[in-house]
């Protein structure tokens, strides 16, 4: 039996063996798995193993590598929302968290003060939280969806 429905070249080639719960296509060979739509890419085309590989096609299922190419993560992230399959995380996060003392509104001010080189403390004492959540809002760490033009 073959693993993949080699169809056209236009068409999605796709996968016939087990998928994961994500329905990306199972590969094992010599003892080791991983994405039959990664394996079918590297059969073809040369390319950074560090780089995921994205379907043109939205079909996770899809081997041909005419429809596959390399990206970053990044880009993974807005392929996968582009196609319509980006479920949010399932946790809270800001204002969401009932412990907050932020909001998103606030946070942008403290972004927009960061930038004026207004000091951790200064800034903790004026919100009421403190410098570390200041610190981990400046590094990024925290609230860094909230962007300020």
């Amino acid at each position: 039996m073959q693993s993949v429905d080699i169809k056209a070249p236009d068409k999605c080639w796709e996968w016939k063996k087990s998928c994961a719960s994500s329905g990306y296509g199972n590969w094992y060979w010599d003892k080791k798995a991983g994405g039959a739509h990664r394996e079918s890419f590297k059969l073809f085309e040369k390319f950074d193993l560090k780089l995921s590989v994205l379907h043109k096609c939205g079909n996770r299922k899809c081997c041909n590598p005419e429809h596959l190419y390399a990206g970053t993560q990044k880009q993974n992230v807005k392929d996968t929302r582009d196609h319509g399959r980006y479920s949010p995380p399932p946790y809270k996060r800001g204002e969401a968290v009932g412990t907050s003392k932020l909001t998103e509104d606030i946070v942008r001010k403290i972004k927009i003060d960061l930038k004026n080189n207004k000091s951790l403390k200064e800034l903790a004492d004026k919100y009421n939280v403190t410098v570390q959540c200041i610190c981990l809002i400046k590094k990024e760490k925290n609230w860094k969806w909230v962007v300020v033009d």
